[in-house]
C-alpha cells in the first residue's frame, strides 16, 4: 500500500471514496458540540421518544410528529420495516397468503434493476419475489414510469425507488408522475428512498415527504449521513402513516437515539445555510470528477445529482481491476457484485470527497490506468465553507 506520508496536504490515507459519506457538517452542529465542556455533560438520557428531533423533522418535511419513525440510520429502518410491511400485506389477504405459499409472490418487491442492491438482494435471499424493471445506460438510466404502471396493473406490490438513484445518481421519478400511481393503486405500497434528495435543489425537483399525510400507501425514508455530513452520528428516519409508525415503535425500546444524536439532528435542520452550500460543493465536485475522467480513454461517466459519480469502462476493462489497483494506493471505491441475474463488471462508483481528495483520486486513477492526460488542468475551484 502506498505510504500515507506520500499523500498531499489535505489528503489522509486510507481514503474511502466508496461509502458515499458526506463531506461538511452544518456549522450549527459544530457550534453545538463546543457547548459541551464538563465531565457531567453526558450523564443524562435523551427524551424517551426523541420528541425534539421528531418535531423538528415534522416541521421541516410538512408532516406531523406521528408520521416520523427514528432509528440509527436508514439501514436498520430498511431491515426492520420492509420485512414487516411485506408480511403485513401478505397476511391482509387470503389470496396473497396462498400466492406466497405457492410462488412466494404474495406481495412482491418491484424496483429498478440497477439500484441500492441490499433491498432486492435481501428480499430474494429471504424467499420473496422481486420484479426488476430495467434501466438503460444508453438512456442515462432514465426510469420508464409507464412500465411501472403496466406492472402494477398485473397486481399489487411494494415499489421501492431510490430517488435520486444509487448508484446511477439521477432522479428516477417526479412527483407529478408518482401521484397518479398512488391514487390509482391504493393496494400497493410506494417506498421512496430519499437518502440523497437534499443534494437536489427543491426548486428543480419536488420532494415527496410532504405527500405522506395525504397518501397512506406512501413511505419516505431519509438520512443525515450524506448531505448533512453526519454519517458518524447515525441518524435516519422514515415517514409513514401513524399506525405503521406505531407498529414499528412497538418492536423497539425508548431512548433509541442518544442526546447528542437528537441535538445534532435538530441543529442540522435549523442551519438554513448548509444545504445550499453543500449543493454547490457537490456540483463543483462532480464537475471536478467529470473533467478529470473525461481525459481517460475508454471510460464513460453518467449524469448525477447526488454526491457520487458512476463510471463505466467501454473497452473491456473491469471495475474490480481499478478498485484493486487503487486499494494498493490507499484509496477505496465502490464496485458491484452480480445481483438478481445481472452483471455489472464494467462499472464503478466514486464518492465525492473534499477538493484535494478528488484531485488526488483523479491523479491515482490516471496513473493506474496508464493515462498520460493531465487531470489537474482547468479544474473548477470550489467555494470555501461559510463561517459564522
Amino acid at each position: 500500500m502506498q505510504d500515507r506520508a506520500s499523500a498531499p496536504v489535505g489528503v489522509t490515507l486510507p481514503l474511502n471514496l466508496g461509502l458515499n459519506d458526506g463531506t461538511y457538517a452544518p456549522q450549527r452542529c459544530i457550534d453545538l458540540l463546543r457547548r459541551y465542556t464538563e465531565r457531567t455533560d453526558f450523564r443524562n438520557y435523551s427524551s424517551p421518544d426523541n420528541a425534539p428531533l421528531r418535531e423538528a423533522i415534522a416541521a421541516a418535511d410538512q408532516v406531523s410528529p406521528e408520521h416520523v419513525f427514528l432509528h440509527n440510520g436508514t439501514g436498520p429502518i430498511l431491515k426492520l420495516a420492509i420485512p414487516y410491511l411485506l408480511k403485513q400485506r401478505v397476511l391482509d389477504s387470503p389470496r396473497r397468503v396462498l400466492r406466497h405459499v405457492v410462488k412466494r409472490d404474495g406481495f412482491p418487491i418491484i424496483t429498478p434493476r440497477f439500484t441500492y442492491s441490499k433491498v432486492p438482494k435481501k428480499a430474494a435471499e429471504g424467499g420473496m419475489h422481486v420484479d426488476m424493471l430495467a434501466l438503460d445506460p444508453g438512456d442515462d438510466f432514465r426510469f420508464d414510469v409507464s412500465r411501472l404502471e403496466r406492472r402494477l396493473e398485473r397486481g399489487a406490490g411494494l415499489v421501492y425507488i431510490v430517488n435520486p438513484n444509487n448508484p446511477t445518481g439521477n432522479v428516477l421519478v417526479q412527483r407529478n408522475e408518482l401521484v397518479p400511481l398512488l391514487e390509482r393503486y391504493p393496494e400497493s405500497r410506494f417506498w421512496i428512498d430519499e437518502a440523497y434528495v437534499q443534494y437536489v435543489d427543491p426548486n428543480t425537483h419536488d420532494y415527496f415527504a410532504s405527500l405522506v399525510p395525504r397518501y397512506p400507501n406512501l413511505l419516505v425514508s431519509r438520512t443525515f449521513s450524506f448531505a448533512y455530513g453526519l454519517a458518524a452520528v447515525r441518524i435516519g428516519y422514515l415517514l409513514a402513516k401513524p399506525s405503521f409508525v406505531t407498529d414499528l415503535e412497538r418492536q423497539l425500546t425508548d431512548y433509541r437515539l442518544g442526546t447528542l444524536q437528537e441535538e445534532l439532528g435538530v441543529a442540522a435542520l435549523e442551519d438554513a445555510e448548509h444545504l445550499p452550500f453543500i449543493r454547490e460543493q457537490a456540483r463543483v465536485g462532480r464537475e471536478q470528477l467529470y473533467a478529470g475522467l473525461s481525459r481517460i480513454p475508454g471510460l464513460q461517466t453518467f449524469p448525477s445529482q447526488a454526491n457520487f459519480v458512476l463510471g463505466r469502462f467501454t473497452d473491456g476493462r473491469r471495475g474490480a481491476e481499478l478498485k484493486a489497483k487503487l486499494h494498493q494506493r490507499g484509496v477505496a471505491i465502490k464496485v458491484f457484485e452480480p445481483a438478481n441475474g445481472q452483471s455489472y463488471d464494467a462499472y464503478f462508483r466514486l464518492t465525492l470527497g473534499l477538493p484535494a481528495e478528488n484531485e488526488f483520486l483523479l491523479a491515482q486513477i490516471a496513473e493506474v490506468l496508464g493515462s498520460k492526460a493531465s487531470v489537474h488542468a482547468s479544474l473548477p475551484r470550489p467555494t470555501s465553507a461559510p463561517s459564522r
